[in-house]
């Protein structure tokens, strides 16, 4: 493993226990609408599981990992989107926390563009 890879894993297994924490705690809570509750209940999981994916799966496709990829980026541009709607007071939150669910997905992404590079793929 490199050293790359393993600083991914741990990262991802973090990230997926946080996302799927605050799934359940924003599945409960009051406030938030849909898109808000969408976005902690399914995007951040499958984010976390895609990353999971990209680094346990020892033979992927080309394709899976560009399928992985732009999960991950619809995952980034919903987290920075809310965050700017929160900081400029359209909505109430904390836009801190909507910054921190974008950074694990955006090293996933940089993590599957190093898959795309090297010879780790399983065809085209």
């Amino acid at each position: 493993m490199t050293v790359f890879r393993i600083l991914v894993l741990v990262v991802a297994v973090t990230h997926t226990l946080f996302a799927g924490f605050t799934a359940l705690v924003g599945a409960f809570a009051d406030g938030g609408d849909v898109w808000q509750r969408l976005l902690l209940t399914v995007v951040h999981p499958l984010g976390a599981a895609g990353v999971l994916v990209l680094v346990l799966a020892t033979r992927l496709t080309r394709a899976a990992i560009i399928a992985i990829a732009a999960l991950l980026l619809a995952n980034v541009i919903a987290d920075l989107t809310l965050a700017q709607r929160i900081a400029t007071g359209a909505i109430k939150g904390d836009w801190e926390l909507a910054v921190v669910f974008s950074v694990v997905p955006i090293i996933g992404i940089a993590y599957s563009l190093s898959l795309l590079h090297t010879r780790r793929t399983a065809g085209r």
